[in-house]
């Protein structure tokens, strides 16, 4: 049955399919042949595809799987129940059983330790894969327990590559939708976007109800707000950000900081990162993210350097 959301109706089926670096996608596909990996951690932003590749290799080998949302299931009960009575006993089909806890980060401390002890008791058939965006959250017991995979797409190169290969994947989805296109117009989009694939495609799909993609899908980065702070239009910057209060936060957070990279003099950069650390925790934990995003603003245009 033909889903809805685009980005469950073409999320990939196969290693093979995932938009990932090649240092990645090498060793998940050796697992895949294999059919055997060890725990892991996947760690990195959101929307890079940490869960479909998870997903996709359970899929592929025919595991038995988990899934566990672990920011609604974070509780220690959580995983002494749903998790240990799955992975304590052996698979119906006699395959490799596999829990998923995605967004382990937000496990409360006393669930990491009970998790860390699973791990331990149920390793000769029962898989632990975790995805995070801050790993620094996930105790050391279990990095050490887990072989790690960063998933930053950090050299521009990578970026542009992977860019490529998702805009060639989102022009075929847009002609079997019958959606009219502007090729530039969607290149821009996509290397705005990069490398948020989950986001992009949510983004894409609302930006072409009407058959046509839409010129405004540009208006989702930051570039507008970019030009208000460096010219000191205070007010146009705070109706920017409170007009996109839509987006999530982090998300606004995280472009407005890529966007500024090429923005910024040299100089200046040390100064704004600065400025980003202090307000990043403020943003989710604030009483309004978007207040805060505001101050965050506030400061860069006051400090700022500019090329």
């Amino acid at each position: 049955m033909k889903k809805f959301l685009w980005v469950e109706e073409y999320s990939p089926q196969t290693v093979k399919d995932c938009i990932l670096p090649d240092r990645i996608k090498e060793t998940f596909l050796e697992y895949a042949k294999t059919k055997e990996f060890p725990n892991l951690l996947l760690a990195g932003p959101a929307g890079v595809g940490k869960t479909s590749v998870a997903k996709a290799l359970c899929e592929e080998i025919d595991a038995d799987l988990l899934f566990v949302n672990a920011s609604l299931d974070r509780g220690i009960g959580d995983v002494r129940t749903t998790v240990a009575q799955f992975a304590s006993t052996s698979s119906m089909y006699g395959g490799l059983k596999v829990v998923l806890l995605d967004e382990a980060d937000n496990l409360t401390a006393d669930s990491q330790k009970a998790l860390r002890a699973l791990i331990e008791e149920f390793q000769n058939h029962c898989r632990f894969i975790l995805t995070c965006n801050y790993p620094h959250n996930i105790i050391d017991a279990i990095h050490s327990r887990c072989t790690v995979f960063d998933f930053h797409v950090r050299d521009q190169k990578d970026v542009k590559k992977l860019s490529a290969e998702f805009g060639m994947r989102c022009v075929n989805i847009l002609k079997e939708n019958e959606v009219k296109f502007d090729p530039k117009l969607l290149l821009r989009f996509v290397m705005s976007m990069a490398p948020d694939w989950r986001g992009a495609m949510n983004t894409l799909q609302g930006k072409t109800k009407n058959g046509v993609l839409e010129e405004t899908i540009l208006a989702e980065a930051p570039d507008a707000l970019i030009e208000f702070l460096k010219a000191k239009r205070w007010k146009q910057s705070q109706e920017w950000i409170f007009k996109h209060s839509y987006l999530h936060p982090k998300y606004l957070e995280g472009a407005l900081y890529k966007s500024l990279q090429e923005k910024l003099t040299d100089e200046s950069k040390p100064q704004i990162v600065l400025l980003f650390a202090e307000y990043s925790d403020k943003i989710m934990n604030g009483a309004d993210p978007c207040i805060t995003l505001v101050a965050l603003a506030t400061q860069i245009m006051m400090e700022a350097d500019w090329k």
